[in-house]
């Protein structure tokens, strides 16, 4: 395989994937999760409700404040610690290292798919139903009154789509920066 084709990694990225396949997966899993994480803040600008994964895992990460984990009362609205900001942070990009290694380890040897881009997407897809299936409406805003999959929530099928679009965004990435070499083709 050439790396000098349009659409390959560098010579120099695919040989740092290979001598240090789990560090170029925990790097991978950063990048991948601030990517998202951008997209997940300007969705508004495309007509989808903002994602702030941080901010909602910061709220559940810090201690019980006036019934909400980490937020504080006032005044009618609610105001996110400095704590809060931290943990939500620190939770965020640990939960996007441990799920891009799960990735790499665990399941994209296992799919059957040739190409390592569709298998970062199907498992942004697979993410997707554990986010908007259980994390969100039973854990990030449990008994609001959305049903499972939050179509049943205020902003319709924005909510879920726009939760599928970030977690296709994170697998996209997954797939395009981590793609070591197969073992049978580096010992040839």
């Amino acid at each position: 395989m050439s790396y000098d084709q349009p659409g390959q990694p560098s010579k120099r990225w695919q040989s740092f994937v290979d001598e240090r396949p789990i560090f170029s997966l925990f790097l991978v899993g950063v990048i991948a999760t601030q990517l998202g994480t951008y997209f997940g803040y300007v969705f508004p600008a495309f007509g989808l409700p903002v994602l702030p994964w941080p901010l909602y895992n910061g709220i559940l990460g810090t201690t019980i404040a006036d019934g909400f984990n980490g937020a504080i009362a006032t005044e009618g609205a609610f105001t996110v610690t400095s704590d809060a900001f931290f943990v939500g942070h620190s939770l965020h990009f640990v939960n996007g290292i441990v799920f891009a290694v799960l990735w790499g380890i665990l399941f994209r040897e296992d799919v059957p798919i040739k190409s390592n881009i569709l298998k970062g997407l199907l498992y942004g897809v697979i993410m997707t139903i554990i986010s908007a299936g259980i994390l969100v409406p039973y854990a990030y805003v449990p008994e609001q009154g959305y049903g499972l999959f939050l179509f049943d929530g205020p902003d319709g099928w924005k909510l879920p789509f726009g939760i599928l679009l970030w977690h296709l965004i994170y697998g996209l990435f997954l797939g395009m920066l981590w793609n070591p070499k197969d073992e049978e083709v580096a010992a040839a």
